[in-house]
């Protein structure tokens, strides 16, 4: 018979794993969006749009530099400026950050580009750069094939982690007709949280929690709770 400790640390490890499986999921969704939100900057930055890449890309709040066919930073958007810091930043054109074995990496990330005609995304690594008291910042680096007359070589695509307010509760309530109840659960869900956070944070049973997200899921035409994030983040 297990004791009270040894069921509280396996319900830690449970809860461990859920939390790691799903991050590890909303990271292959993430990049897979990225991706066609890529796509997308390419056809709103063609010329004669008057709109640039990272400027489609910031209208979409996508954090994104530009580099050119050098490796310079031709250009970086307003969402990536507001994650620079010490840590990560552009000095003399160059995407600088102060960790060296992150600045290493990506050196020689942005040194294929350079080297090679044409290089398929997916054979580059994101460069993890740790910051000092923050979580890391993830750099995807997408080749980039513009319109003829841009200098474009490759976007940088910036993800910051960290805490992220998600939508209210009251919109999420309005927006996927949800009880008040459900849509308190969805809001935490939308942080990542999975439910045994929010039937705690709710102070109602772990089952309660799991019937209110099923709901949520019907609700939203959702089936997994990565795509329920993504759906839900992008209410405003």
């Amino acid at each position: 018979m297990l004791t009270v400790i040894e069921h509280f640390n396996m319900t830690v490890l449970d809860m461990n794993s859920e939390i790691c499986d799903l991050r590890a999921e909303e990271e292959r969704i993430l990049a897979s969006f990225t991706r066609s939100l890529i796509e997308i900057a390419s056809v709103a930055g063609a010329p004669g749009s008057g709109t640039s890449p990272t400027a489609a890309l910031n209208a979409m709040r996508l954090p994104a530099i530009a580099l050119d066919q050098h490796g310079l930073v031709a250009d970086a958007n307003a969402a990536a400026e507001a994650v620079f810091d010490e840590n990560i930043n552009i000095k003399d054109r160059r995407l600088f950050v102060r960790n060296p074995d992150a600045r290493t990496l990506l050196k020689n990330a942005v040194d294929q580009l350079k080297e090679l005609p044409r290089l398929d995304s997916l054979a580059l690594e994101p460069v993890i750069v740790p910051r000092m008291d923050k979580l890391p910042v993830i750099v995807r680096i997408w080749p980039f094939e513009g319109a003829p007359g841009q200098d474009v070589r490759a976007l940088l695509t910036l993800n910051a982690l960290g805490p992220r307010p998600g939508p209210s509760a009251a919109i999420l309530a309005k927006t996927f007709r949800l009880t008040p109840s459900e849509a308190k659960v969805a809001c935490i869900i939308a942080r990542g949280a999975p439910p045994d956070i929010a039937a705690r944070e709710l102070k109602i049973s772990r089952e309660t929690a799991r019937n209110q997200l099923k709901a949520v899921f019907a609700k939203t035409d959702t089936h997994r709770q990565s795509e329920l994030v993504a759906l839900l983040m992008q209410v405003e």
